[in-house]
C-alpha cells in the first residue's frame, strides 16, 4: 500500500505562518507510521519479521521541496514492505479458528476448514516420556508431497490406545489414516486427509493439519514443493 504524503502537505502562503507547514508534515508522518505499524502487525502474524526500513526524517522549515522528499521516503518505505511479501503460492494456517488459506501472488484462491493440534500432553507410563500434541507455530515449507501416504505409527500412537509399541516394524504401517495426499513440512508434521470429517474445524489432531478430501486435493495440486507455510 502506497501513501502519497503530498495529499497532506501544504505550500506556505503569506497569510499562514511557515511553522504551520511543518506541523502538517509531522501529522502526515504520524499517519504513515500508524499505517506502517498495522502492516508490521500483519507480517508478524504471518511469521515474517519486518527488517530495516528507510527512516522518514523531517528537516526544519517548510521549504517547497519538502513534500517531494517525503513522497520519495514514503515510496521507499512501501518498497521495503513489498520486499517482505511472499511470492508465488503460500499457505496460512490459523490454529485458533482452524482455517487454512491458500494465496497465489497475493490473491486468496482457497479457504478451507481444517483441524489442528489438541495441545494435550501424553505421558508414557513405562518411562515418563512425554509428547505434547501442539501444531507448531511460525514459518515452515512444503518439503515433499506424496500420493496415498503411508503412516509409520510412532510409539505414542500405541501408548495412547493403552498398547505396547510393537517390536515388529511392519505392525506400525497404516495406509488409511492420512487420506489420498500428504504434504510434509518436516519434524513429522503433515498436511493430510482424515477419516473423521465431522471433526474438521476442531483442535483434535496430534499436531498435523487435517483437511477434507476436496480441499486436500486442491492444496496438493496447487502448492508446489518449497511453498511457504505460515502457522499462527
Amino acid at each position: 500500500m502506497t501513501t502519497d504524503l503530498r495529499l497532506f502537505a501544504e505550500e506556505p502562503s503569506p497569510q499562514r505562518p511557515q511553522g504551520r507547514t511543518t506541523w502538517v508534515i509531522v501529522a502526515a508522518l504520524v499517519g504513515a507510521a500508524v499505517v506502517a505499524s498495522g502492516v508490521t502487525a500483519v507480517l508478524a502474524k504471518l511469521g515474517r519479521p519486518l527488517t530495516a526500513m528507510p527512516l522518514l526524517v523531517v528537516s526544519g522549515g517548510g521549504e517547497s521541496g519538502e513534500p517531494g522528499r517525503l513522497s520519495k521516503r514514503a515510496a521507499q518505505a512501501a518498497a521495503a514492505l513489498d520486499r517482505q511479501r511472499p511470492r508465488g503460492v503460500w499457505l496460512t494456517i490459523d490454529t485458533h479458528r482452524n482455517r487454512l488459506l491458500v494465496f497465489k501472488n497475493g490473491e486468496l484462491v482457497r479457504s478451507a476448514i481444517c483441524s489442528t493440534g489438541t495441545g494435550i500432553v501424553l505421558r508414557d507410563p513405562r518411562n515418563g516420556r512425554e509428547w505434547v500434541f501442539d501444531t507448531p507455530l511460525g514459518e515452515r515449507a512444503i518439503q515433499h508431497k506424496v500420493r496415498n501416504p503411508v503412516w509409520a505409527k510412532p510409539d505414542w500412537a500405541f501408548i495412547e490406545e493403552g498398547l505396547e509399541p510393537p517390536t515388529d516394524p511392519n505392525e506400525r504401517f497404516d495406509s488409511n489414516s492420512l487420506g489420498d495426499y500428504g504434504l510434509y513440512m518436516g519434524d513429522g508434521y503433515i498436511i493430510h486427509g482424515t477419516l473423521f470429517k465431522t471433526l474438521l474445524g476442531r483442535r483434535v489432531t496430534h499436531g498435523c493439519i487435517r483437511l477434507g478430501d476436496e480441499d486436500l486435493e486442491f492444496v496438493y495440486r496447487n502448492a508446489p514443493i518449497g511453498s511457504r507455510v505460515y502457522l499462527y
